[in-house]
C-alpha cells in the first residue's frame, strides 16, 4: 500500500458495489481495501487498487487478455522494451507513426488547454480508460492524477512497474467509477469512450464524480452523426475482428453518436475540434447531407459540468 493512495486518495475510493468508503486491511488472507457495508476486500496488486465488481471479475479478465492478444496483432501494444515509455512520440513498431502522431497533436492541445483553465494550480485529473497510462505519464509532473483501467496487465496498467508511475493507477469501469461524488476537477476520456458499454451512463458518472464546474474531456474517440453511420461502423469493425480471429470483441467497440453531446442540463458542451482537420470534417459533412455513409469524426470535446 503505497503513502500516495493511503494519504491522498484512499478516502476518495469507493466500493463498487455500494458506493460505500473502503478501508486499508492487511490480514493474512484478504489484504486489500475492505467494504463494512458489503463485508468485500478488494485486492491491490502491483499498488493498483481492484476496484470492479467481484461477479465481473472473471468475464473482465477473460475480455482483457483476448483483447491484448488481438492489439498486439493488429500493433497497437508491443513487448518491446521501452514500447509504452516512447508514446505517443515514438511509435517503435512503425506501424502506426500516422495514427500517434495524431496523439501528439491532441496531447499538446490539452496541455495548452489545462495550462490556460487551470493556470499553476495542480487540479485533480481522472485519466479514464487510461491503457498503458502514457497520457498520465505525461501529466503527472503538472498534475494529480488517477489513472483508471479495467486492465491490469502488462499492456495495461502494469506496462509501468509502480516505482515508474508518478501517478495513482486503480481498476476500475468507466460506466461505474468506484470514486466518491465531487472529488475530481477533470476527468479525460482519451481514445476510450467507444469501449464503454454505456456512453450516457459514462456521462453521468463523470458528472458524479466532478466538482462544481469540473470538465470532462473526450479525445480522439470516433463520433458518427447519426444511427445509421453507427450501425455500419459496428458492421465494419465486426468485419475486421471477424477476420483477425475474434469477432466476438467487437460487442466491446461501441460507436458514439454525435447527439451524446448535445444539451442535456449536466453539462455545457464546447467543440474544440470538430475532426483531424477541417477539410476531413467538411467532406464528411457533405457525405451525410447527401445521404452517402461517412466514416467516423475524431473531435475534442469539453463539457463543463452545471452545479
Amino acid at each position: 500500500m503505497t503513502d500516495v493512495l493511503s494519504d491522498q486518495w484512499l478516502p476518495y475510493l469507493q466500493c463498487p458495489l455500494c458506493r460505500q468508503s473502503l478501508e486499508w486491511v492487511d490480514r493474512i488472507a484478504s489484504a486489500g481495501l475492505y467494504c463494512n457495508t458489503c463485508l468485500h476486500t478488494y485486492p491491490v496488486v502491483q499498488d493498483i487498487p481492484c476496484l470492479i465488481e467481484p461477479a465481473l471479475v472473471d468475464e473482465q479478465t477473460r475480455f482483457c487478455e483476448q483483447y491484448d492478444a488481438l492489439r498486439k496483432e493488429e500493433g497497437w501494444a508491443s513487448d518491446q522494451p521501452g514500447y509504452y515509455a516512447a508514446l505517443p512520440y515514438q511509435d517503435l513498431t512503425g506501424l502506426h507513426a500516422k495514427e500517434w502522431a495524431v496523439r501528439v497533436r491532441s496531447v499538446a492541445w490539452l496541455s495548452k488547454w489545462l495550462k490556460h483553465t487551470f493556470g499553476e494550480n495542480r487540479v485533480s485529473i481522472l485519466d479514464a480508460g487510461a491503457g498503458a497510462g502514457w497520457l498520465s505519464q505525461i501529466l503527472a509532473p503538472h498534475y494529480e492524477v488517477l489513472t483508471m483501467d479495467v486492465n491490469i496487465g502488462s499492456h495495461g496498467l502494469n506496462a509501468f512497474q509502480p516505482s515508474q508511475r508518478p501517478y495513482q493507477a486503480m481498476q476500475g469501469l468507466m460506466d461505474r467509477i468506484p470514486l466518491a461524488k465531487e472529488c475530481l476537477d477533470v476527468v479525460i476520456a482519451n481514445a476510450s469512450l467507444q469501449y464503454a458499454t454505456d456512453h450516457h451512463r459514462v456521462l453521468q458518472e463523470a458528472y458524479r464524480i466532478l466538482r462544481p464546474q469540473g470538465y470532462f474531456v473526450v479525445m480522439d474517440s470516433p463520433v458518427y452523426p447519426d444511427q445509421q453511420s453507427v450501425n455500419q461502423a459496428h458492421q465494419r469493425t465486426l468485419t475486421h475482428y471477424d477476420n483477425m480471429g475474434w469477432p466476438h470483441l467487437s460487442t466491446r467497440y461501441t460507436g458514439i453518436r454525435d447527439d451524446l453531446f448535445s444539451p442535456d442540463g449536466a453539462f455545457t458542451f464546447q467543440y474544440f475540434r470538430r475532426d483531424l482537420s477541417t477539410r476531413d470534417y467538411l467532406s464528411k459533412k457533405v457525405r451525410t447531407w447527401l445521404g452517402k455513409s461517412t466514416g467516423a469524426r475524431f473531435p475534442i470535446i469539453v463539457g463543463r459540468a452545471i452545479k
